[in-house]
């Protein structure tokens, strides 16, 4: 990975003792690459490295990203952390290096809505006109943040501050956030798609059903959730998964072998998922008793040493996964995406 951006802070003050585990608990959480001594770490993730060196009243940082974006994202997402682990830290801290500030966030634009559509029977698919299509589909990343603004209101965007930290608006201007997954970008018609699982009371469900063309949404991303590596590979994942599974069954080399597990509430949600001849797919519908859980409790390792296993779910299903497949069997950071799509 080339380094085209650097930002770097000192934050002083005096550190709590846990600083350091508790910023690597945080990155575990997230299931990124972490190397964790008694008073550093480094943080990896695709187009970024952050070190951190902590002394008895300092804290050293040290950030290499890709490009301005990737810095801006890392950055944010650290302060963020520091926030929640030592607050009153971060307003200490002098920045220096190449980031952005006083304007939009670099990875945020606006989009207008062009269609929506049902494609299942508790799925809608959106397009969106988008003139940063392009940019979307050069950068890395499977999903985006869709940022819909408060009802009968002017929206008001994020910005960068004059420390380069992304602000969003609150109280009556607060945004509605919620991550979705790409199903098809066309830079040529400056347009993609993405598809919303619908349940009642939900403020994108809500918004999807109502859209008109011509809404304006905005768009921050591409986010987190690399298309995973493994030549051999277990997927599993429930409705709020199969999105991003279809996209990387879809991506899938020919070669690519394994097994995925998808839950849906009945059968009318079973569809067609283009795969790999090598890979098989299992339904499981809670109307007849099956729980993803339930396989997973007992599903077998991918084979070799090119394997990949990949959990979205609920949260406390995936946190039972991650215990299983990273604690017990063994399954290194590397090898290996665990992430939460809800709560319930």
């Amino acid at each position: 990975m080339s380094h085209a951006a650097r930002a770097t802070a000192t934050f002083d003050g005096m550190m709590p003792d846990d600083l350091i585990p508790h910023i690597a608990a945080h990155a575990n959480e997230a299931g990124l690459q972490v190397e964790e001594r008694d008073t550093s770490l480094i943080v990896t993730v695709s187009l970024a490295k952050v070190a951190l060196e902590r002394a008895p009243s300092s804290l050293k940082v040290r950030i290499d990203a890709e490009d301005a974006a990737a810095l801006q994202n890392i950055r944010d997402y650290l302060l963020y952390i520091l926030d929640h682990v030592a607050p009153g830290l971060v307003a200490s801290g002098a920045w220096q290096g190449d980031f952005a500030r006083n304007r939009l966030p670099l990875n945020f634009c606006t989009a207008t809505v062009r269609s929506v559509r049902r494609v299942a029977p508790n799925f809608l698919r959106v397009a969106l006109n988008c003139a940063d299509t392009k940019r979307l589909t050069e950068e890395r990343g499977m999903h985006f943040s869709l940022l819909l603004p408060p009802k009968e209101r002017r929206p008001v965007w994020p910005q960068l501050d004059g420390n380069g930290r992304t602000v969003w608006p609150k109280d009556a201007d607060q945004l509605h956030r919620a991550v979705y997954t790409f199903v098809d970008l066309d830079p040529s018609r400056e347009c993609f798609t993405f598809d919303v699982f619908e349940h009642d009371g939900g403020r994108a469900t809500t918004w999807a059903r109502t859209a008109q063309p011509g809404d304006i949404v905005g768009i921050s991303g591409p986010g987190s959730g690399d298309f995973p590596a493994g030549k051999d590979i277990l997927m599993a994942g429930d409705e709020t998964a199969l999105p991003a599974i279809r996209r990387i069954l879809a991506q899938s080399s020919a070669d690519r072998s394994g097994h995925v597990l998808l839950e849906v509430g009945s059968e009318e949600d079973v569809c067609d998922m283009p795969r790999p001849g090598g890979i098989d797919l299992t339904w499981l519908v809670r109307n007849r008793g099956e729980t993803l859980w339930d396989r997973l409790a007992t599903a077998v390792l991918p084979q070799g040493p090119d394997r990949y296993v990949w959990i979205a779910a609920e949260k406390e299903l995936v946190r039972k996964a991650k215990a299983r497949f990273r604690d017990t069997l063994g399954v290194g950071a590397a090898e290996g995406y665990f992430a939460y799509y809800w709560e319930a």
